[in-house]
């Protein structure tokens, strides 16, 4: 996973296996040029001839992206592990995203968590992504 998408594959096939199903889940995805094409809210002085200011947001709009797509994957995850769907899971992420999971990961779901990898294996292609995790699970 990354801070807007996960690839979510039930088991890793043998070398000459078919690939296996892979489930995919997609968040918002924005960039920043997006985010400032919005112009910040203005607000008045109550004190000194209607004064105005901008007024900066409460969070990055990214990051509360990142958090939001990261609680939707975590309920997802804990449906399918309540379901029994899974008994054991690695979560490979990069850094931030691993960082993100971490933060909020439920306790029924921490259980389940077999490794954590640090790497960004989203953009690999079906048996390049298969071949990426077979060298880097650990059995």
């Amino acid at each position: 996973m990354n801070s807007n998408r996960a690839r979510i594959l039930r088991d890793l096939p043998g070398p000459h296996e078919a690939l296996p199903v892979e489930i995919t889940l997609q968040g918002r995805r924005r960039k920043m040029a997006d985010v400032n094409q919005d112009r910040p809210t203005r607000s008045f002085a109550s004190a000194g001839g209607g004064r105005r200011s901008a007024v900066e947001p409460g969070s990055h709009p990214l990051q509360e992206d990142a958090r939001v797509f990261m609680h939707e994957l975590q309920e997802f995850l804990t449906k399918e592990a309540t379901a029994e769907a899974f008994d054991r899971l690695v979560v490979v992420a990069p850094s931030d995203a691993m960082g993100n999971w971490r933060a909020h990961i439920p306790e029924g779901l921490k259980d389940r968590v077999h490794q954590e990898i640090i790497r960004n294996l989203v953009p690999f292609a079906g048996r390049e992504l298969v071949a990426a995790l077979r060298a880097l699970v650990q059995p």
